[in-house]
């Protein structure tokens, strides 16, 4: 268990200032302090980002925060729906369409070719980029891919455009 701990939650672990050999031996006064601090964190961590033995994180988004991206341009938002997905419900207010199967294909094109098919500018490492699917699976993973590829703000919508067509009313 320690083990386990140590790899999927290697920020929550030197938070609490415990290291493996604490865990391991079951030191009781470390793991008295810290166990409190350590349940905290993973339960944190896991409700508000997805943790990755890398060290990197996604972010999850509720609708809230992507109501609001429609007026920060800045930021990305990124369906990774097919287009006869769109076709058939719609989409959410200033996303792009970049279907999951060419999502790393997309991230990785030079910048003209980008600002070409999608009309925003290419995002940078540290642009601010939230994917959605139907349901937030493939938001999920066109999130993993991201991270892979070097950008360091991303986040995934996890209710995606099921939840955005409840709020909004919006047929599913």
């Amino acid at each position: 268990m320690a083990k386990i701990l140590v790899r999927y939650f290697p920020t929550v672990i030197r938070t609490a200032s415990c290291s493996l050999r604490h865990l391991s031996i079951g030191n009781p006064n470390k793991l008295a302090v810290a166990k409190s601090t350590i349940l905290q964190n993973i339960f944190t961590a896991t409700t508000t980002q997805r943790l990755y033995s890398s060290g990197s994180s996604i972010g999850i988004v509720d609708y809230a925060a992507v109501k609001k991206l429609v007026n920060e341009p800045n930021k990305l938002l990124i369906d990774v729906r097919e287009p006869k997905e769109l076709q058939e419900t719609g989409q959410i207010p200033s996303s792009i369409n970049i279907p999951l199967g060419i999502v790393s294909q997309e991230l990785a094109a030079n910048d003209q070719v980008f600002k070409s098919k999608y009309a925003r500018d290419k995002p940078q490492p540290d642009t601010e980029i939230v994917f959605h699917c139907k349901a937030g699976v493939r938001s999920l993973k066109a999130a993993e891919a991201a991270v892979a590829l070097g950008f360091k703000n991303v986040k995934s919508y996890e209710g995606s455009w099921l939840d955005w067509a409840e709020h909004e009313g919006l047929p599913k």
